[in-house]
């Protein structure tokens, strides 16, 4: 079976691995698959899980969500960041929980440091001893890497509030966090309503499970206020990018009308027909240099006085 990665039976003493060729779903019993493996789905219609619900474990675009079905059985998707080697941690892997005839199958598609972390603890035999356990190391664990990387969110946002500009990893880091919370407001809600089943798992696990649903509730609290400063945070620099361009504005409006007298008048003595008085007088370009400066010199003084160079 080469849809099936991992297999452990769990009994009252420890966790044991077991055969990667189960022909049968058995009670006490971890299977963790390659959901896009096509021998998935044979193998559940074999074992008479209903085509509604593995519809909804196979699905390709999902929602964390939690779905109670007779039985006591239930499906728990979640979602947790990509910690993997040159990933997006906002690109957000699934990982899905399947409780049916006493047992819990979970798939994926992408690898999830959560559940090798379990893996590989129980191979040291240090990991969960029952199938509630898993469920609750499985949820602990990705609440635990998603709070991992908000922390580094905060150091980055910290530095970004001593920036003048608008910087692209700035932009990025906030299309992140809103990636994010597009998948952590439900889950909270997927944790909460597994919280408040009557499933005999979750009962077994409430103080755990209460513990659970803070720290997604902190975690969405973190989200929402770390957006709200990254949105402060690109208020403030497009305002201040807005009042330096005014003050540029006005500065070269008051330059612009100094100016304007001594432009419009060397433009018109400028002009090459006859007429121009000053002609045929050896000291006529002297005169007329020295009125522009006084006419300069006057609007300068006119302008100081009306505080014009104080208000850019």
């Amino acid at each position: 079976m080469d849809f099936l990665l991992d297999h452990w039976q769990f009994n009252e003493t420890n966790a044991q691995r077991d055969i990667l060729s189960p022909e049968s779903i058995e009670p006490n019993h971890w299977y963790h698959c390659m959901r896009d493996e096509h021998a998935v789905r044979p193998w559940l219609e074999k074992n008479q899980v209903p085509t509604s619900i593995i519809d909804s474990l196979l699905a390709e675009d999902t929602r964390p969500l939690f779905e109670e079905y007779e039985d006591n059985h239930f499906l728990l998707i979640l979602r947790g960041v990509n910690l993997n080697q040159n990933a997006n941690p906002e690109d957000m892997l699934s990982i899905r929980l399947l409780y049916v005839n006493g047992a819990i199958i979970s798939t994926r598609r992408i690898p999830s440091k959560t559940v090798a972390t379990i893996r590989e603890k129980l191979e040291n035999q240090k990991g969960p001893n029952n199938l509630a356990d898993l469920v609750m190391n499985i949820i602990d664990g990705l609440n635990r890497n998603i709070d991992n990387y908000l922390d580094t969110i905060e150091d980055k946002i910290d530095k970004f509030d001593e920036e003048l500009e608008l910087s692209e990893e700035l932009m990025q880091t906030h299309k992140a966090l809103l990636k994010i919370k597009r998948f952590i407001k439900p889950q909270q809600y997927a944790i909460d309503d597994y919280f408040n089943s009557n499933i005999p798992l979750s009962e077994s696990k409430q103080l755990r499970l209460r513990h659970s649903v803070n720290t997604i509730v902190r975690i969405n609290e973190n989200l929402d206020f770390f957006l709200s400063e990254l949105d402060i945070i690109k208020g403030e620099l497009r305002q201040y990018h807005a009042e330096k361009m005014n003050q540029n504005t006005y500065l070269f409006s008051v330059i612009a009308a100094i100016f304007l007298p001594t432009s419009f008048l060397t433009g018109l003595l400028g002009v090459n027909v006859g007429g121009i008085p000053g002609t045929e007088s050896p000291i006529a370009f002297t005169l007329f240099c020295l009125g522009l400066v006084v006419i300069f010199g006057l609007e300068f003084f006119i302008l100081s006085r009306l505080k014009f160079f104080s208000q850019s």
